[in-house]
Order: C-alpha cells, then structure tokens, then sequence
C-alpha cells in the first residue's frame, strides 16, 4: 500500500516550539480568543492522532486502507 494523504489534527505541536509558520509566529501563544493557535481548524482526530490513507499501487479496485496514528 502507497500513503495517499495525511490528515493531521494541528498545525504544529501545541507544547514545542517546532516548525510555526512564519505568518503564525506572533498569533502562536494562547489567548482567550485564540485558546489552541495551533489547531485553526478546530480538527480533533482521535483526540489529536493523524489520520493516513493508503491505496493499492497495483488496482484501483483494491480497497484503501486507513491508519490512525
């Protein structure tokens, strides 16, 4: 099986100073009106795993898989 696409819950991990956008720098501390920056999506998968999908190289026909981590 080939990854397809990766769906991730945030846009940067909320409790490391990882790879933030440069346009998100300064909106990147929690605030009463922004209380999770890193997620402006509001996307909550299993409680914030990522979701990937998989599909057959060889046919179409094959069913994808899914994968959550």
């Amino acid at each position: 099986m080939d990854p397809l696409l990766t769906i991730a819950s945030s846009e940067w991990g909320s409790n490391t100073r990882g790879w933030i956008p440069y346009e998100d720098q300064a909106l990147s501390t929690a605030s009463l009106d922004n209380p999770e920056p890193w997620n402006p999506t509001g996307l909550d998968l299993a409680r914030g795993y990522d979701l990937q999908l998989h599909v057959c190289p060889t046919s179409p026909d094959h069913p994808h898989t899914d994968l959550i981590q």
